[in-house]
């Protein structure tokens, strides 16, 4: 009878697997991954079929965490502008926080083995922000263009105004701020 199999394991491959992913891209071999962890090279395949369904998987904890984060707190009540800002505000600080997470993230979601029912999954999980999204457009507050677009830009500039905080903590703050007015200022009609 094999022996169940210990989450606290699998936790650990997938904090391994996102250091090593950060540092080394997904080129990296399961063999760095469980030598990160301080396991035998075997026991990946224990808990994941392969690498690529490491990645998914991988991918799907990071986007449910990422997602919570994002939406921890969230002021539903207040105006469209508010809501975005919180959202963005979280990002950038789970951004902070997490660098090889967000790197992960970033290097998996363009990753050709990622299956689209994994994508599609998190969408239900990001259902707030679809909703905010919508309503936007709704009230004639966005630009009319697709959601995955305003998603995009939002995290390109929210990654810009990252690398920038990294760079320059004094201004970090104003970095945050500005990288947020700009993309409002981008995504709104002009009255």
């Amino acid at each position: 009878m094999a022996r169940p199999k210990s989450e606290e394991k699998r936790a650990r491959l997938l904090s391994a697997a996102t250091e090593v992913f950060a540092k080394n891209g997904l080129t990296a071999s399961t063999a760095s991954i469980t030598s990160a962890a301080g396991m035998a090279e075997g026991t990946l395949f224990i808990y994941f079929k392969g690498k690529d369904e490491l990645i998914n998987e991988l991918y799907a904890e990071l986007k449910q965490e990422l997602g919570e984060a994002m939406l921890r707190d969230y002021p539903g009540k207040e105006s469209i502008q508010s809501r975005f800002k919180h959202v963005w505000d979280r990002l950038i600080d789970w951004g902070m926080e997490n660098p090889d997470k967000l790197s992960t993230v970033h290097k998996i979601k363009v990753y050709e083995g990622l299956r689209p029912e994994v994508r599609d999954s998190l969408h239900a999980k990001f259902g707030e922000v679809h909703a905010l999204w919508q309503t936007a457009q709704k009230e004639g507050i966005f630009q009319d263009v697709p959601h995955e677009f305003v998603m995009a830009v939002l995290s390109a500039q929210a990654e810009t105004a990252i690398v920038f905080m990294k760079q320059d903590p004094k201004g970090a703050a104003t970095y945050k701020e500005k990288g947020f007015e700009m993309f409002w200022s981008g995504i709104t009609r002009k009255k």
